[in-house]
């Protein structure tokens, strides 16, 4: 198995069937995520984008980007034929190095429901957030009377957001925030500071 550089638009192709594979829900047109968003991304900082490969089989990817001057992974996934191997773990130990090389002191991440325990395996300290366009930061904070708000933040000028400092994650805690606001989403993100 070879971890390189995206390196051209058929590379591409190729990952983002793999994570469309793997996360239907990314191919909607309102995502973030398109194909123009990654090919913009390529060109800018190519070294962010990197696939597993066991000859000439894509068999796992991370795409990561940079946002307001810090590296945000915005998708890992190994193909499922492939897991179980150390090709995430690599991925991710990879796209460190890189960032690290760049000039950057950490990674930022959001993680599918399941997918958390293996971020906080490499070292990834977890938060939830919570987002919503109806209700205010305010609202979103009075429901809390569990755990320490990290930050909250409007994001893009309309999404509200409060997260919290969770010391392991606590499903119950998310579905009531759901429930008692409808309209919001709630998330685990994960961060990781590197030693210098």
């Amino acid at each position: 198995m070879i971890i390189d550089n995206v390196k051209s638009l058929n590379d591409l192709e190729s990952v983002l069937e793999l994570v469309n594979s793997i996360f239907p829900q990314l191919e909607n047109g309102e995502c973030k995520y398109s194909r123009d968003f990654w090919i913009e991304k390529m060109h800018e900082r190519p070294e962010l984008l990197l696939c597993a490969r066991d000859g000439g089989v894509i068999c796992g990817t991370v795409l990561a980007w940079i946002d307001n001057g810090a590296v945000t992974v915005a998708t890992c996934c190994v193909d499922a034929a492939y897991r179980g191997k150390g090709i995430g773990k690599a991925l991710m130990l990879e796209v460190e190095k890189r960032a690290k090389a760049l000039g950057y002191h950490g990674i930022a991440l959001g993680a599918a429901e399941g997918a958390e325990g293996f971020y906080e395996k490499l070292g990834y300290q977890g938060s939830l957030l919570i987002q919503s366009e109806k209700h205010s930061i305010d609202e979103l904070k009075s429901f809390n009377t569990k755990y320490e708000v990290i930050y909250t933040n409007i994001y893009d000028g309309t999404v509200n957001q409060v997260c919290l400092r969770l010391p392991s994650i606590d499903r119950e805690f998310q579905r009531k925030y759901e429930e008692a606001f409808p309209g919001c989403s709630t998330q685990m993100v994960f961060g990781k500071t590197f030693q210098q």
